[in-house]
């Protein structure tokens, strides 16, 4: 049965209707518009009048074709002219987007963003660190400021209020690796585009090499005030003393990497270095002889009391060294507390032992490049820190050339 279409008023424009369905008090519509495009005549459906057209409006598209077939310009057909207002509608929606992203303040990303991240990829000691710089020096310059607008002259002030307020500069430069890292993140999330604001900033020179060591007297005492609090503390500090090991690797450290046999311990994917071999003294070979209860290779060393991983060094550390007063300068405030050490590299904390096993080893005439594979050091800049304790091994190398010319 053929199509009956039916005149509308406007010239080029028909319709046709439903055979069942209705709209308002009669059959729904379908117009239409006819044209000549290339020479050829054309039709397209406008629309349903369920769909809000009219004759009236499908004019109006009629009229917007013809003129651009006129003028060459814009889309010539309803098909074209759909995919131009699709294309328009995508990018005024990309474009308010990006109006909103820019316009998000540092701390509503850090909030929404930044924080659920770093929380779900970082240790906790770490986020706590995070979290107050952010809240005591960070927000306060940087807070209400757009993402978009944080510049390099509002992240030195922050430097400054730092330095002003007496802060070290390892404290300086991790505020500003906090910055950079919302600003990588940021970047990466397409909040913002371009470098780093803090980028161009000098950021204060660190010296946080470790000075202070244990003499043997002072590390007798802690070993002694350790192994009355915990046995626990006290056998992973002697681990460290006598075999160099960090306290992660020391947590990481399972039966399976124990080899009595040959005295050493295999330590797995260490911080900054390829595995390694660690060496068993008589007093690390007792030690871990009294532990060993035929336990599984996988398992843990020193496991929490949850039998997992240890995540960071007791508190029984820092509370015997306090009670030892290993980091009493020998004054006292006016309410006679012992007033503590505050320089970082001075105090005594469980990398100490770490320190100490080296020092000892660099006074005993250890060669460098021997120190170095046994500490894990991926570079020997690291392990120079330790030649000005072997000054008679040097003085003894320069003596050699003594009286060569007679």
């Amino acid at each position: 049965m053929a199509v009956a279409w039916h005149k509308t008023n406007f010239l080029g424009v028909r319709y046709r209707e439903h055979a069942t369905r209705k709209h308002g008090v009669r059959l729904d519509r379908c117009f239409s518009i006819r044209y000549k495009l290339n020479g050829k005549d054309k039709e397209e459906v406008a629309g349903w009048a369920s769909e809000k057209m009219t004759a009236e409006k499908a004019f109006g598209l009629l009229s917007e074709l013809r003129e651009a077939i006129r003028t060459g310009r814009g889309p010539q057909t309803l098909a074209e002219m759909k995919i131009s207002n699709e294309a328009k509608i995508m990018q005024e929606r990309e474009s308010a987007h990006a109006a909103s992203l820019a316009a998000t303040t540092f701390l509503e990303f850090w909030d929404a963003e930044y924080l659920p991240y770093a929380e779900a990829s970082k240790k906790r000691m770490s986020i706590h660190s995070e979290k107050h710089l952010f809240k005591n020096w960070i927000r306060p310059i940087l807070g209400e400021i757009p993402l978009q607008m944080v510049t390099s002259a509002l992240v030195e002030k922050i430097a400054m209020n730092m330095q002003q307020m007496g802060k070290s500069a390892a404290s300086i430069r991790y505020a500003l690796a906090v910055v950079s890292q919302v600003w990588n993140y940021a970047s990466v999330r397409d909040f913002v585009q371009g470098d780093s604001p803090t980028r161009r900033i000098k950021k204060p020179k660190v010296d946080n090499r470790r000075v202070r060591f244990l003499t043997r007297e002072e590390a007798r005492m802690l070993l002694d005030g350790l192994k009355s609090r915990s046995q626990d503390v006290h056998d992973t500090a002697l681990l460290s003393l006598f075999a160099g090991l960090r306290a992660g690797e020391i947590h990481a450290l399972t039966w399976g990497d124990v080899d009595f046999e040959h005295g050493n311990l295999y330590i797995r994917d260490p911080k900054n270095t390829n595995s390694r071999h660690a060496y068993m003294t008589q007093e690390v070979r007792e030690m871990l002889c009294s532990r060993n209860k035929g336990q599984h290779k996988t398992a843990l060393v020193f496991p929490s009391v949850t039998g997992k991983r240890r995540v960071q060094v007791s508190d029984s550390f820092q509370n015997t060294v306090r009670e030892l007063g290993l980091n009493d300068t020998g004054e006292f405030d006016a309410e006679g507390k012992a007033i503590e050490i505050d320089d970082a590299r001075q105090r005594v904390v469980f990398h100490t032992l770490r320190h100490t096993f080296a020092s000892w080893l660099a006074q005993a005439g250890t060669p460098m490049f021997t120190l170095a594979q046994l500490m894990g050091h991926r570079d020997m800049k690291m392990t120079q820190r330790y030649s000005h304790l072997t000054p008679d091994n040097m003085q003894a190398a320069t003596l050699v050339l003594q009286g060569v010319l007679g």
